[in-house]
């Protein structure tokens, strides 16, 4: 079906994502490996490790010409982020928001991934609230532009804050970078999804390189 989809229909698309961002850790090491120039997307030469849950959560949303809310999840010591949680601090808030507005410009369409929060009471939550969701698999950033938003976030933090310590430092730099964003700037990144299709498409669900 999506393969199909225009770049009209992806400007419709409210992107979503969380990101985890660590306290007190020195940023920018790179793993090195030895390959070919045409092993770049072999599995061997690729690091499927799940990415980290500790640290602080950072919740972020965009659209075609429109930067949206971002927030830091809230949860009591030790506590790790639920459903409940989610929906309570993301779907009922901001991301409602943000989507009741977006109706100004399009019929907007809620992407979030199959990740676990974003299931039980998130689901009914949902269709109560009358969303229109784009299925999307866990561990799929190559399908998610908003993946670039966060490489370009941590980019920074590595080569002007390799190293903090102090939470509300880290959560203060990274808003900061967030709300720098303008509008326009990721439109590039809803422009390519028909591209990103194709390649995965092409690749037969694995990694591509766009």
């Amino acid at each position: 079906m999506y393969k199909n989809w225009t770049i009209e229909d992806w400007k419709r698309v409210i992107w979503t994502d969380e990101s985890s961002f660590h306290i007190g850790m020195r940023r920018g090491s790179i793993d090195w490996i030895w390959r070919s120039p045409d092993e770049e997307f072999h599995p061997d030469c690729i690091d499927p490790k799940k990415r980290e849950t500790q640290g602080i959560m950072f919740w972020g949303a965009f659209r075609w010409g429109k930067r949206g809310p971002g927030i830091f999840f809230e949860t009591e010591k030790g506590k790790h982020i639920t459903a409940k949680v989610y929906c309570d601090q993301v779907i009922n808030g901001p991301l409602y928001e943000f989507w009741a507005e977006s109706f100004m410009d399009c019929d907007p369409i809620v992407m979030e991934d199959n990740a676990r929060v974003h299931k039980g009471v998130c689901i009914k939550t949902r269709e109560d609230l009358g969303f229109i969701c784009l299925p999307h698999p866990p561990n799929s950033p190559d399908l998610n532009p908003i993946e670039h938003i966060w490489q370009h976030i941590k980019h920074r933090l590595a080569k002007e804050h390799p190293y903090v310590t102090s939470a509300k430092e880290l959560k203060d730099i990274i808003m900061c970078m967030w709300e720098e964003f303008g509008d326009d700037q990721f439109n590039h990144l809803v422009e390519s999804m028909p591209r990103r299709i194709a390649a995965i498409i092409k690749a037969k669900g694995g990694s591509i390189k766009y």
